[in-house]
């Protein structure tokens, strides 16, 4: 199969590599003009055709031979970049299937409702993987095994709780303690010293199960 590749960042490079393994013929339009040069040097030419320019523009798309691609994906890290790539191969040159990586799950719905074939969200897929139904005993019991005490939890932060509204550094949690993550809403982000924790937000927290069990209270509300 012929795909033409939007992107040639850290996705895209392990997209290409991925996919020149599988014996498809990529066309690579990336931005970067090193970036490009790297990545037609790592791969076999016979496999791969590398195009310094915009993926947003006719003439960038024509000139890498969107024409030839029995496949389109746009996965570059903005995701207007990616839609309005997508919408290009569709209706301007009559693309059978096109596929976007969106960076905000918010635009999932927009980029299906106006005709993307395919949308893929990694922070979508987080967010899901978490909210499963996993069986948290058997994922204990696995840290428990593997690293002496270690455990996960996931708590809420309810109205007028303690850690509402602070920074994770505000927090005062015990050495060693992590939040591994945070959902609010339909996003699921790993968190820095600085992001707010907001009421609603469910945090996945793993450290010692003592600790895990002074700081519980925390995410109650004090009413």
């Amino acid at each position: 199969m012929r795909i033409m590749v939007i992107g040639g960042g850290n996705v895209g490079y392990y997209l290409v590599k991925t996919l020149a393994a599988e014996k498809h013929f990529i066309m690579l339009v990336e931005t970067d003009l090193a970036r490009c040069e790297r990545i037609a040097a790592e791969f076999d030419s016979s496999r791969i055709e590398v195009t310094h320019g915009d993926g947003t523009d006719v003439e960038v798309l024509r000139d890498a031979g969107i024409h030839r691609a029995d496949a389109f994906i746009a996965v570059s890290g903005q995701d207007q970049n990616n839609f309005v790539a997508c919408q290009l191969a569709k209706n301007y040159f009559g693309a059978k299937l096109t596929i976007s990586r969106v960076n905000n799950p918010k635009n999932i719905r927009v980029f299906e409702e106006l005709g993307v074939d395919s949308v893929i969200s990694s922070t979508a897929r987080i967010a899901g993987i978490i909210n499963q139904e996993l069986d948290w005993n058997d994922v204990n019991k696995l840290l428990q095994d593997k690293t002496g005490g270690v455990r996960i939890r996931e708590a809420t932060v309810e109205v007028n709780s303690a850690f509402e509204g602070k920074m994770l550094s505000q927090l005062g949690l015990p050495k060693g303690m992590i939040i591994v993550s945070v959902i609010r809403g339909d996003e699921a982000f790993i968190p820095n010293g600085e992001t707010r924790i907001e009421a609603n937000d469910s945090v996945i927290i793993m450290g010692n199960e003592k600790d895990i069990a002074l700081v519980l209270h925390s995410f109650s509300s004090k009413q």
